[in-house]
């Protein structure tokens, strides 16, 4: 069974230009097992946007993007391990 890490980037109010909270992502993500989720939980548009392109850019598969109670849910997959 995948495990799920949830990020919140409700506290950070900066944009996507800054590399703050998209950090906050890339890193997250790097220490995920295979098959893990990585929840990203933003009510800031412009990190969904950038976790989307991100996602995009580095085969990144994003499994969910929707909103959720004042809040933009974006899951990521880490993938599977061989085998």
């Amino acid at each position: 069974m995948a495990d799920t890490t949830v990020i919140d980037l409700s506290g950070s109010e900066e944009l996507c230009s800054e590399p703050g909270a998209l950090e906050r992502v890339r890193k997250a993500y790097a220490r995920l097992e295979p098959g893990d989720l990585l929840e990203v939980r933003s009510p800031i548009a412009e990190h969904a946007f950038a976790v989307r392109a991100w996602s995009r850019k580095n085969g990144v598969t994003l499994i969910a993007d929707e909103p959720s109670d004042g809040y933009r849910r974006l899951v990521l997959a880490a993938p599977p391990a061989d085998g």
